[in-house]
């Protein structure tokens, strides 16, 4: 007979259940995922104005919450941006990268601990738009990390129609692409199995398919009103998505682009010289985006050398992709509009506003934190998180860290 007291079997699940709660709430599988809190800024939503001594609650890599006055739960992790701007991670609508390969899909060669990658968080950009070898993504920099660098692949499609030659090829794909898909609607309508079966893809058509289906916006560099005007006409006749790099002189035909909902990524500061044997207008001038936007065009904005460089002129690559923005501004541009068009519009234009470019409830917590105005040309980004994760610090930076306003 044992010497000690027996336990009832009540006695005894309730000891089990007691065990089971007690796990639950110690066993790091099984609590609940931490919070970061960011505390105290000025926030820019940019789609919804600025909240004053805002907070912004992060939970899984996204915006869980924002506004004022929130309470921020217990054991979060509370970021101080008492003085400072926070506002979306800024979006490179091109860029020219180390942060992939050359060749094969993009996917299979992301190298998250290129330099590249370590210079884009220190200038505040989370999202960017790379192309290798005819295939194309949006990719995050996150440096390190190399299961969260890819954000979407596929997002348009080049094309060009420079020369005559190329144009005509062009033209001559879409046209048998679209006279494929209107034979194969006819004899689905009709249910015309036998010429169903008969009925060939021509090969090489596959891009052009998903163009006419506006499964994805074509990809035309133009610079030209000339240029321009031969893409409206392309739209004309086959409806296509169009998206124009470059478009120096898109001022010029600034409404027939907004007719054809035409989307451009612009950079105020490109010159071009005005052709002095035409009377018409010509040449770049810097109240382009000012002229798009009163058209109703949208764009982004990008610097004049898509890259990071740590030489040559200094404020003509990705580093001073604010500063490209605050151009415009003097060129007549709004801020707001401006702010958008290295956020949420460049997001949009390259297919992932979904994801990225503003600050809402639901989005990529890929948030930055600044000590000046965005396009004060002494800010500084003193953090970086993507996905919710502090990818920078400019107290801990081996490249910026000394770096100060007095500089």
């Amino acid at each position: 007979m044992s010497i000690y007291p027996q336990k009832s079997k009540a006695q005894t699940t309730h000891l089990v259940l007691v065990i089971l709660v007690t796990l639950c709430m110690t066993s790091p599988l099984l609590a609940d995922d931490p919070i970061t809190a960011i505390k105290g800024g000025d926030l820019y939503t940019i789609t919804s104005g600025i909240i004053k001594n805002g907070t912004i609650l992060i939970k899984e890599g996204k915006i869980s919450r924002i506004g004022q006055n929130i309470e921020i739960p217990q054991k979060s992790k509370v970021i101080d941006a008492r003085g400072k701007i926070v506002m979306p991670g800024l979006v490179a609508a091109t860029a020219r990268v180390g942060m992939t390969g050359s060749g094969g899909k993009i996917a299979d060669s992301l190298d998250p601990f290129h330099y590249h990658a370590s210079l884009a968080l220190a200038s505040g950009i989370t999202s960017v738009f790379v192309s290798s070898g005819g295939t194309n993504a949006v990719v995050k920099p996150t440096y390190g990390d190399l299961d969260n660098m890819l954000l979407k692949v596929s997002v348009s499609q080049s094309a060009s129609i420079s020369g005559w030659m190329g144009k005509t090829t062009f033209v001559q794909n879409l046209r048998k692409a679209r006279d494929y898909l209107q034979k194969l609607d006819e004899y689905t309508r009709k249910k015309d199995q036998k010429k169903l079966q008969e009925l060939k893809k021509p090969s090489g058509i596959d891009m052009y398919i998903r163009l006419l289906k506006k499964e994805l916006p074509a990809r035309f560099r133009a610079r030209t009103a000339a240029e321009m005007l031969d893409l409206v006409e392309l739209i004309d006749e086959f409806g296509m998505r169009v998206i124009i790099e470059g478009a120096t002189e898109a001022w010029i035909v600034a409404e027939e682009i907004a007719k054809h909902d035409i989307r451009l990524i612009i950079t105020p500061r490109d010159k071009r010289r005005p052709n002095e044997l035409i009377s018409a207008p010509s040449g770049s001038t810097l109240e382009n985006a000012a002229i798009l936007k009163k058209a109703g065009v949208k764009f982004a904005i990008v610097p004049t050398s898509p890259s990071f460089a740590t030489w040559g002129i200094a404020g003509r690559d990705l580093m001073a992709l604010p500063m490209e923005a605050a151009f415009a501004v003097s060129g007549g541009l709004d801020e707001q509009t401006a702010l958008e068009s290295i956020t949420i519009n460049a997001a949009e234009i390259i297919g992932v506003a979904d994801r990225v470019g503003s600050l809402q409830v639901g989005k990529d917590a890929d948030i930055i934190i600044l000590d000046g105005h965005p396009f004060h040309h002494k800010t500084l980004v003193e953090s970086t998180l993507i996905n919710g994760k502090i990818f920078y610090e400019k107290s801990k930076s081996p490249y910026f860290s000394h770096i100060t306003h007095d500089n």
